[in-house]
């Protein structure tokens, strides 16, 4: 099937303006080597600089999905605005914030604003293509893991500098990704009528059972996913030491190839096959993961990358898969709902996994990830026994 006039353009700055507003969710968990020494925070304490976005993303999910804002709403704009909101809610952690308490309840705010602009995006980006969505959403997906990467870069590249102006420079990015896509994006031909206010459209999308079990793989895949990102630090610095931050950014920014040649295979292999092996794999990596960390450092390097690769590359599968079982005109209150349960989960491992590295020691720890993608390789199976 032939591209609609503008809709490679329209992928461009979409995907452009998710990385750059993606920019802002892991500030505040790259500065947490910084903030360790100033506020004298514990692990568990640290955990909550990243809890606090998770938390935030899932409340605002749920209020973006019950009150169908994305749907009723220029999606370009409620775009633009979250994102200028997340821009401003980063800039005040950055100058403002002057301890924990105050630090969480911003990058709270922070959360609530992305709510606006991953699911968002990805509905602009269904809207201008019939066909080939799983791989179009591998790039948008691909760009806003480079986007959550980039914290780990800059404080790499920025060892010694303040915390504070490095945080607040992705507070530029993600306003500039706000206007990327309002003024360079357009609406798509297939962007249905405008919905109708429905309180009950969250819930309703779950009973079509196509779309419950790729929620449940999704929730599988997410326990997995941002503990793996945001705790990354604690498995890779007894080996790399104050390269740690470079090889946690290798880590997260091989997600971005993994969507991309995810989204790429899934032409030719089905969205829901490419998610099935990438599951598999990536819990493969959490059961080899105690014994990876005492592989030569070539070695362990290919592990992390891999890992990184696999990790994620099953993510807009799900969004793929979402959009395709869910009704069309609730489009984005369906990927908005799914995403938030999704979010609510992570919070569950976030949490958990210090309390299980106190215990074993975060060389073991990652290997209690691997039930949650095992987990979802279930649903995918399920699925295709549904779709048959």
């Amino acid at each position: 099937m032939a591209e609609e006039p503008g809709s490679r353009r329209a992928l461009v700055f979409v995907s452009l303006g998710v990385l750059l507003a993606g920019s802002t969710w892991f500030t505040g968990t790259a500065a947490v080597p910084a903030l360790r020494a100033a506020w004298d925070l514990g692990e568990g304490a640290g955990a909550w600089l990243t809890t606090g976005v998770q938390l935030g993303f899932i409340a605002g999910t749920f209020l973006y999905a019950v009150f169908n804002v994305a749907d009723v709403f220029s999606a370009r704009l409620v775009f633009l605005a979250s994102a200028l909101a997340a821009a401003a809610f980063n800039l005040a952690f950055a100058f403002l914030a002057d301890g924990p308490r105050a630090a969480v309840a911003l990058r709270f705010l922070n959360g609530v604003c992305l709510a606006g602009v991953y699911p968002v995006g990805m509905k602009i980006v269904a809207s201008w293509f019939r066909s080939g969505l799983g791989w179009r959403l591998g790039v948008l997906v691909g760009a806003l893991v480079l986007g959550t990467a980039s914290p780990y870069l800059v404080q790499a590249l920025g060892a010694g500098t303040s915390w504070r102006p490095l945080a607040a420079s992705a507070s530029l990015l993600a306003a500039a990704g706000g206007l990327l896509v309002a003024l360079g994006a357009g609406d798509g031909p297939y962007l249905r009528q405008r919905a109708r206010f429905d309180v009950r459209a969250a819930a309703r999308v779950f009973r079509a059972p196509a779309f419950r079990w790729t929620a449940f793989g999704y929730f599988g895949h997410m326990w997995e996913l941002y503990a793996l990102w945001s705790l990354c630090l604690y498995f890779l610095r007894p080996r790399f030491a104050e390269h740690a931050s470079a090889v946690a950014f290798l880590l997260v920014a091989m997600g971005a190839v993994g969507c991309a040649a995810g989204g790429w295979a899934s032409r030719s292999l089905g969205e829901r096959r490419v998610a099935l092996w990438s599951l598999l794999l990536s819990a493969s990596a959490c059961l080899l993961s105690g014994f990876a960390q005492a592989w030569p450092t070539p070695l362990l390097l290919a592990f992390v990358a891999t890992w990184g690769f696999f990790v994620v590359a099953d993510s807009p599968q799900f969004s793929a898969l979402a959009a395709r079982h869910c009704p069309p005109e609730y489009t984005a209150t369906a990927l908005t709902i799914q995403n938030g349960i999704g979010f609510a989960v992570t919070v569950v491992s976030i949490q958990a996994l210090p309390w299980v590295a106190a215990a074993v020691g975060w060389r073991w720890a990652f290997v209690t990830l691997a039930p949650g993608p095992l987990l979802g390789a279930a649903y995918m199976s399920r699925l295709s026994r549904h779709e048959r």
